[in-house]
């Protein structure tokens, strides 16, 4: 991976990439014959915990004086932090009614912006949950109640029209026995941000059904997700039987835990995490590139 498409990765510019690297030595990158600095899978990762423990305030070069270990339980100690001392969230997993729940969460992304509650505040949330259930001190119940308020409020989102005429239609879904769907749902709401026009199937499908359905809706492209209970095996089976199907000029999107390692074919675009969105919108549908 070249320096400007890393950059474009993980949203830093390349003259902050290039001063992080004389003066903290990383990214470390290697070198292709004719010198030009080439970065690993591994640094794309970790430098995206760097963007994201700057956007809880630390400064690089407290950051970097971190092992990557280190830096990423750095992460999950502030995301943790930062709900666990919110008065909205305290109220929000143990008290709050569903309609208070959906005023709440519609109240939080008013007041920081789409993308900002996903990063900042959804995300921590569903990781909180997800923590608390497997604890005991989140009921499945609660967490369940909690998961759909967030989905409701996401999709209400989507209903959202464009100040201008949508620059591509993308359908999201997902596969037969693929059920987490939260994930996906943020992707197409952050797709919808960039100023895409963004259709969510509720039901999943098999691969055989969707050439005819993206044919019909006349989509630019189809997204797809991937949790941790897909295999990648079977992950990267159905995308090649997918994309040999599907309408050549149609652009296929994978995104999910499942998709993340040792999935590569051509004509394949894998969102690896919520971040790369807007580059990825950016490169592959603004009309004005």
């Amino acid at each position: 991976m070249t320096i400007q498409q890393l950059s474009q990765e993980v949203g830093i510019g390349v003259d902050t990439l290039r001063i992080w690297e004389r003066r903290y030595g990383f990214p470390a990158p290697g070198r292709d014959s004719r010198g030009h600095r080439r970065y690993s899978k591994q640094q794309v990762e970790e430098l995206r915990i760097v963007a994201k423990l700057q956007s809880l305030g630390l400064r690089p070069g407290k950051i970097f004086s971190l092992g990557a270990a280190e830096r990423r339980e750095l992460l999950f100690e502030r995301m943790d932090q930062a709900l666990a001392e919110s008065h909205e969230y305290q109220s929000l997993t143990t008290d709050l009614k569903p309609d208070e729940i959906e005023r709440m969460l519609s109240d939080q992304i008013q007041a920081q912006g789409l993308s900002n509650f996903i990063y900042q505040w959804a995300l921590p949330l569903i990781h909180q949950l997800d923590r608390g259930w497997t604890d005991g001190s989140i009921s499945i119940a609660r967490e369940h109640l909690i998961s759909d308020c967030l989905e409701q409020v996401l999709k209400e989102q989507l209903k959202a029209g464009h100040s201008a005429k949508p620059q591509a239609q993308i359908l999201f879904l997902t596969l037969s026995g693929e059920r987490h769907k939260l994930g996906l749902l943020m992707a197409a709401a952050l797709f919808h941000e960039q100023g895409g026009a963004c259709t969510l199937l509720n039901e999943e499908l098999p691969p055989s059904e969707i050439p005819q359905l993206a044919n019909e809706l006349n989509v630019d492209a189809v997204a797809l997700s991937f949790s941790v209970h897909y295999s990648t095996r079977k992950a990267k089976r159905d995308l090649a039987s997918l994309r040999n199907t599907l309408d050549k000029n149609i652009k296929l999107i994978a995104g999910g835990h499942a998709v993340r390692q040792g999935v590569s074919m051509q004509n394949l675009i894998i969102c690896r995490e919520l971040g790369q969105i807007p580059g990825l919108f950016k490169k592959y549908f603004d009309q004005k590139n």
